[in-house]
């Protein structure tokens, strides 16, 4: 792997474009596993929890805490996981921002997640900055904020002015003493903390904790790579330093190769939403309209993974797609590919919308195989086979197929290996350097492998018994597991990726085993 040893070995340069802005370009011809830029952040705060009504992050380490029966730091009232935690006392943290919540030391029980509102500490956090240390705040008010857009009536601006701006002024500065304002925050006003937001929403990345927290970081260099739906980087965060000042460390890494003076990229949407659903997010967080190799053409690189099927004209049945004609134009219609009916971009995305709903709802219930099957059912009358929605299904349904004692049978199997296969071709087209659906991967690696692994128990265990034929399906098994392991191989510094990778090892022993026991060679 690439080291950046001196100046004159960095890997990227920084460009400026009318266009884009800054950016980031390859320095020199540059292949899959060398570092781009390793850094610390220039700032973090926690999120609030999804269930916010029954647990809070402490302040100071942002472990989840109790909403009724957690403490609560002595001096400024907000939840904390114990009044001896680190984080309460380091400036990174809880240290300088207790002193301006401690202007509102009362503690509450009721309405909790209106008064202790944790999505408004990073924006003080950034403040704070101006004091705790001016050369991170310099670097800061670099950071693109995007003020032009975030005007009052606009959403952003709206949203962000009552839960934050005005939340932070009436409740706590506005209170402060003299002393504590200019010993802090010497310079503060709503407009201050309007463009402290702006600069969160445009750059801020997520990182998400083992135990379920999740926070929000800024970051110098890595703020300015340009977004691409097929990025060629990917960066992992570092949670358990043995330097406590490396925490939340980014470190940035090529997935594909990457040739001299070709742009760095990342993505800042999710790689497993169609082509509207991306470019929308992207248009309303950060103020642009991708543009991408993958967002221009209406196949989504061969997957077809926003695909309708057409239902021809009611008289005659047509087996086309219908695509958009102008993946780039929110207004475009929408062809099929086999016959002369159209439909319109509003059409298809109340429909998509109708049905994200309801697999959204299956899954947060945990859906049952019957459940998801059903689903799929009626959703592949209207949708591309590779559809998003249905990948969706898909993917939960491959981790029960085959575990579940109702569905292990030699049917099941080969149906879970076949929607193992399909969906691990979409997500390679998709995301070829594992960048973004690394985990996604190895899932569907692990339970191809786990499929093909039963599979070959069934066969040993017939009257017909073929040995070609097994060792075939064990060599294919083998090399599912490796591909599982590989896929993980940047992403065991982080908890997600360090459980299944913990989890995929002991399948890899488990076989391996299995195959010495049985006297399996594979070829």
């Amino acid at each position: 792997m690439a080291q950046c040893n001196g100046i004159n070995d960095i890997p990227y340069e920084v460009r400026t474009s009318g266009e884009l802005g800054r950016y980031l370009v390859a320095a020199r011809d540059l292949a899959p596993g060398d570092l781009v830029l390793t850094e610390r952040p220039l700032v973090f705060g926690p999120k609030a929890m999804q269930n916010a009504e029954a647990s809070m992050p402490c302040v100071g380490c942002y472990k989840p805490v109790s909403t009724e029966v957690g403490e609560r730091c002595f001096r400024c009232g907000w939840p904390v996981c114990s009044g001896n935690c680190p984080g309460l006392k380091d400036p990174r943290h809880h240290g300088v921002e207790c002193h301006i919540l401690s202007a509102r030391p009362e503690c509450v029980l009721n309405n909790m997640t209106d008064y202790y509102r944790h999505d408004a500490l990073l924006p003080l956090r950034c403040i704070l900055l101006q004091k705790i240390d001016v050369k991170q705040w310099t670097k800061l008010l670099e950071l693109q904020s995007h003020m032009e857009c975030r005007i009052p009536g606009s959403e952003a601006y709206d949203e962000a002015n009552e839960y934050i701006v005005e939340y932070l002024m009436n409740h706590f500065i506005s209170k402060l003493e003299d002393e504590i304002k200019n010993k802090y925050i010497p310079e503060v006003s709503p407009a201050l903390i309007h463009r402290m937001c702006g600069i969160i929403d445009t750059n801020a990345l997520e990182i998400r904790l083992p135990d379920g927290a999740e926070l929000h970081a800024l970051y110098t260099n890595t703020c300015i790579m340009e977004h691409s739906c097929i990025p060629n980087t990917k960066h992992t965060f570092m949670q358990s330093p043995k330097d406590k000042n490396d925490l939340y460390r980014i470190t940035v890494k090529v997935v594909v190769p990457l040739q001299k003076e070709h742009h760095v990229t990342t993505m800042y949407t999710h790689a497993l939403w169609g082509t509207q659903a991306r470019r929308q997010h992207l248009k309303d967080t950060k103020y642009f309209a991708c543009r991408c190799t993958r967002c221009s053409d209406p196949t989504e690189l061969g997957t077809y993974l926003s695909a309708m099927k057409c239902l021809g004209d009611g008289n005659n049945e047509c087996d086309g797609v219908h695509l958009p004609e102008d993946p780039l134009d929110d207004e475009t219609e929408w062809a099929c590919n086999k016959c002369p009916i159209k439909i319109n971009s509003s059409q298809v995305n109340m429909v998509i919308t109708q049905m994200g709903e309801e697999v959204e709802n299956v899954q947060m219930v945990g859906g049952s195989v019957p459940i998801l099957e059903s689903l799929l059912c009626r959703l592949s009358t209207f949708l591309h086979p590779n559809h998003y929605h249905l990948y969706s299904i898909k993917h939960s349904l491959i981790q029960l197929y085959g575990r579940q004692p109702s569905y292990t049978s030699v049917e099941i199997l080969e149906k879970k290996i076949k929607m193992c296969k399909d969906l691990i071709i979409i997500t390679r087209a998709l995301d070829p350097g594992n960048a973004r659906l690394s985990l996604y991967n190895a899932v569907l690696q692990h339970e191809l492998h786990s499929a093909l692994l039963s599979k070959v128990k069934v066969k040993i265990d017939s009257s017909k018994r073929n040995v070609d034929h097994i060792v075939s399906i064990t060599t294919e098994a083998k090399v599912a597991i490796e591909n599982a392991l590989e896929c993980l191989k940047d992403d065991i510094d982080e908890t997600a990726g360090k459980k299944l990778f913990e989890v995929i090892k002991k399948s890899k022993m488990s076989f391996d085993k299995y195959c010495k026991k049985r006297k399996l060679g594979c070829k």
